[in-house]
């Protein structure tokens, strides 16, 4: 239990590099220079803030880094509540770093571009809007890796079942806001909605699972199984 209380740490450790370098890199480097619609403003503000833009580039690649490392130990912390499930549950996790990771290569080819000044208005659009093409397929991939995260959470024994409830929304929340970004033709129109359906639950269940992960680790099993067997859902 003790080594199980310190791979669960660690994961949290690994979840809260994920929050701030993603953060960081979405929210703060991208958003603040990419302009919606408007490559020449985004080209500009590119060339003009290059070491920002480089910066939130490595934010990303640390984060996907981390985000594929953490396949193993969340499949060791759960496996014994469904070991299938877990095993599908990681692999889908993988398979998002791999998406995103395939976005994260036209970010940094930009990078490429920006110190001889040939990034144009048209090119930089393509580039960005290939990247949020790709992420979009990947997070939705990782949406149906939190439906499963969530369920076994909920089984198992060593978490409170809170937290698979809410990891579970989450990945509702990913799932219903991706789908309407590749089908919906008016997506843009109610961008900001689809957004709060996907940040908030987002932002509640993982860094709820981060701060239990960080702070509890995991319960101790021995003496709760018992107890709590008879209450949970059989599979």
């Amino acid at each position: 239990m003790k080594n199980g209380k310190t791979l669960a740490r660690l994961t949290g450790v690994g979840y809260l590099v994920i929050f701030i370098t993603g953060f960081y890199g979405n929210f703060y480097v991208l958003q603040g220079l990419v302009v919606p619609g408007d490559g020449a403003a985004t080209a500009h503000n590119l060339l003009t803030h290059a070491s920002t833009y480089r910066m939130g580039v490595f934010a990303f690649l640390a984060m996907v880094f981390v985000d594929l490392i953490l396949a193993w130990p969340l499949f060791v912390l759960l496996k014994e509540s469904m070991t299938k499930l877990a095993l599908t549950s990681s692999l889908l996790r993988v398979i998002n770093a791999g998406f995103f990771f395939a976005a994260w290569v036209y970010l940094f080819d930009i990078l490429w571009m920006l110190p001889n000044g040939s990034l144009g208005p048209t090119q930089t659009m393509y580039v960005l809007d290939q990247f949020n093409r790709i992420w979009t397929w990947g997070l939705l991939v990782f949406g149906l890796h939190l439906l499963l995260l969530g369920r076994l959470l909920f089984r198992s024994v060593a978490f409170p079942q809170v937290l698979g409830l809410l990891i579970g929304m989450a990945g509702l929340g990913y799932l219903i806001d991706c789908t309407a970004q590749l089908l919906m033709s008016n997506y843009a129109v109610y961008q900001d909605l689809f957004e709060m359906v996907v940040i908030i639950p987002g932002i509640l269940g993982e860094f709820s699972l981060t701060l239990w992960l960080l702070v509890k680790g995991v319960r101790d099993t021995s003496s709760l199984k018992n107890q709590t067997q008879g209450l949970r859902f059989q599979a």
